[in-house]
């Protein structure tokens, strides 16, 4: 067993009477899978429909935990605030009390105490559990690197890192494949444009995995083709395997970024390799 800790995550405290039934008309997921299941991925998203925030939402006793990028951790706070308006929902920062990591390589058992919150990571079974914990972790520290590779080899996007505010659209970058939008719950922001684009047949872009020749260069380096038309961009990589924004509708022929060939894998959704 590894532990990776995440000094990048914080997390939030959500309880109160209505705490349920306001993140219900909110949220993309459905919160009543938390009656079956101990964690949800989910999103907060702009009218328009396009990404503005994404967590995790942890059941703890009468408690919710928002586990979530640092990055973000006010402003998701100053949103769920303003949104939840007369609802009795308290909100709270508890990051200086609790921390986040993964244990990876491990047979651990979903979780909950006092001290600590060990669930199962609902996008993908293969990225394993992560813990929300009060006291020191005394196993061995793990190498980022291997969970990285399992991530992005079965399409599962960093949130924060792959997407951009006010601009992506959760189903180009397979938020539905990856347990994270629920169409058959009630209204939330933006569940019209989402389930529009739901009835679409293809997306003018998508998310691909994809393999270098070399190693990848940085995220936003823009994905040429044959003939030289830009197709896309490049978002999250390890070492030479990464995650790419292409256009549905141009060549993938001879594809290029920075120098590096690129090489398109086969979706593992079309292969039918997703459980």
């Amino acid at each position: 067993m590894s532990y990776i800790p995440l000094l990048n995550r914080g997390v939030i405290v959500l309880y109160g009477p209505d705490v349920r039934s306001f993140l219900q008309g909110v949220i993309t997921n459905d919160i009543n899978k938390l009656n079956s299941q101990k964690a949800i991925y989910s999103l907060l998203l702009s009218p328009q429909g396009k990404y503005l925030y994404d967590f995790f939402l942890i059941k703890h006793g009468k408690y919710i935990l928002l586990e979530c990028e640092n990055l973000y951790l006010q402003q998701i706070i100053e949103k769920l605030d303003l949104l939840k308006t007369y609802l009795r929902v308290k909100i709270k920062n508890i990051s200086s009390l609790y921390r986040v990591g993964i244990l990876f390589n491990t047979n651990s058992m979903e979780c909950s105490c006092e001290s600590q919150v060990i669930f199962q990571d609902p996008r993908h079974k293969l990225l394993e559990m992560r813990i929300i914990h009060k006291n020191e972790i005394k196993e061995l520290v793990g190498d980022s690197t291997q969970y990285e590779r399992v991530r992005i080899q079965n399409l599962v996007p960093d949130g924060a890192k792959d997407m951009v505010q006010n601009s992506s659209f959760p189903l180009q970058y397979l938020i539905d494949k990856v347990n994270g939008i629920s169409f058959e719950k009630g209204c939330y922001i933006g569940q019209e444009v989402t389930r529009q684009m739901r009835r679409q047949e293809t997306f003018r872009k998508k998310l691909y995995l994809i393999e270098g020749d070399n190693i990848l260069p940085n995220i936003g380096a823009k994905v040429t083709n044959e003939n030289n038309e830009e197709v896309g961009e490049l978002r999250s990589s390890i070492d030479n395997i990464g995650l790419a924004l292409l256009n549905t509708r141009k060549s993938h022929a001879n594809l290029h970024a920075d120098g590096v060939e690129l090489f398109v894998h086969q979706s593992v959704y079309e292969k039918k390799a997703f459980k």
